[in-house]
């Protein structure tokens, strides 16, 4: 990020660290006391205290003229070597201070909030946001030139995390009359889950008829027609192409695309990882990444996979609504909404799937990743099963499940490595 600090430069007299009786001197109201006491040993002819008295105000007028030329022509820049990144994984951050003035800084200090948990040492004072800290640095700078400082941020833990405020401070050789300005916070950095590896899924919609498994199947999609043909027993009506069969004087049903694509709906009930008012967030963590898990492997293997969270995303305060997609891209996009998902939500996932049921594109598998069924999610299931829908759920944890069929596929997901192989062990 860079920024100009030619502009909104804040006086900072009130936090001069010199002693009260010279903070007093230097204030408005103490230079004019200096100069009406100058004024009357001129009148009484006391050229000593003249003297004295002129070169004190001669060094306060220097200083604010030196203060309030001091971040003039000056600009910051914040590098960071990435922006997204893995749990455990590095990040270099770059600050770096640029005069380009003939007016040199004898003093400056940079000060930059950020996620306490980055810094190695724990390092930094406590900052304006709960778990950030403020990293400080200081150096000096000669005319037109440039100081940098490098740290390496450790990224341990998913999330979103916004940097800044960035705050420059200087001022005058004599330091007594900062100048600073503060600059919104423009940078970011996403901590993606973690992803465990996963060797078989066996979601239903990938079982053909009859009790054959295999990997894919074969099926018609509706939203891909590519001709017509005559009517024959036994097809849907639903399947009648009208205009052509006016044209043809008898009964014309469309011909549909084969594909073998599967689509996912990834579905993160977050109100289901609360008991008795608390989010268990180990839970929930672990529940994250078995979505980010499912949803790798299948990007990996040619399938399509979308996302719903009923949570309130760290941006944008809005749940995750991403349509099924295939691709790195996809991938990528889902992982994002993933980093920024938090405890908090504004409706139970229930009531989120009941208003989004809609826009499934046609043959959508339901993935559910819970913790606690609530019954109102678990009728909700229940009519989604009758309706024809294809699911199967992933609980986090070892609760049993309670108000659904054994109809729909069930795993439970007690530690990272029962995501190795999804379903394989269980009977439906």
């Amino acid at each position: 990020m860079k920024m100009s600090l030619s502009q909104s430069v804040v006086s900072q007299e009130g936090r001069q660290s010199a002693s009260e009786p010279v903070g007093f001197l230097l204030s408005k109201f103490g230079l004019l006391t200096v100069l009406a006491a100058l004024l009357l040993a001129a009148w009484a002819g006391q050229i000593v205290l003249v003297i004295l008295l002129g070169l004190i105000l001669s060094a306060a007028g220097l200083a604010r003229l030196w203060s309030r030329l001091s971040l003039e022509g000056v600009r910051c820049e914040r590098l960071l070597s990435e922006r997204r990144v893995f749990p455990g994984e590095n990040i270099q951050l770059k600050l770096r201070v640029v005069n380009r003035k003939l007016l040199p800084m004898p003093w400056l200090q940079v000060d930059d909030e950020i996620p306490g948990s980055f810094t190695a040492d724990g390092s930094g004072v406590p900052g304006s946001r709960i778990g950030y800290a403020i990293v400080s640095k200081t150096g000096s700078l000669l005319w037109y030139s440039a100081i940098s400082w490098q740290s390496r941020l450790s990224c341990n833990r998913r999330g979103y995390y916004p940097l800044g405020p960035l705050s420059v401070t200087s001022g005058d050789i004599f330091g007594f009359y900062p100048r600073y300005i503060t600059e919104p916070v423009k940078d970011y950095i996403i901590v993606y889950p973690k992803l465990y590896p996963v060797s078989h899924i066996s979601i239903p919609s990938l079982y053909p008829l009859g009790e054959t498994r295999s990997e894919r199947r074969i099926f018609e999609d509706p939203s891909r027609t590519i001709g017509v043909r005559e009517y024959a027993p036994g097809d849907s009506l639903r399947r009648i192409h009208w205009k052509a069969s006016a044209r043809q004087q008898s009964l014309q049903v469309r011909v549909f695309e084969a594909t073998t694509t599967l689509k996912v709906a990834l579905c993160l009930a977050v109100d289901s990882f609360y008991k008795d008012g608390q989010c268990d967030q180990d839970k929930l963590e672990l529940g994250i990444s078995t979505v980010a898990s499912v949803a790798s492997y299948l990007v990996e293997h040619g399938s399509q996979s979308g996302l719903l969270v009923n949570s309130l995303l760290a941006d944008s305060r809005q749940p995750a609504r991403i349509p099924p997609g295939g691709g790195d891209g996809q991938l990528v996009t889902i992982l994002e909404a993933l980093a920024k998902v938090t405890p908090s939500f504004k409706v139970p996932f229930s009531d989120f799937l009941q208003s989004e049921r809609k826009g499934f594109p046609h043959g959508t598998t339901l993935v559910f990743v819970i913790s606690q069924l609530a019954p109102a999610l678990a009728a909700l299931v229940t009519e989604l099963a009758e309706s024809g829908y294809k699911m199967m759920a992933l609980q986090i944890g070892d609760e049993q499940r309670s108000g659904i069929g054994a109809e729909i596929p069930w795993c439970n997901i007690r530690q990272p490595g029962d995501l190795q192989e999804i379903g394989v062990k269980e009977q439906w």
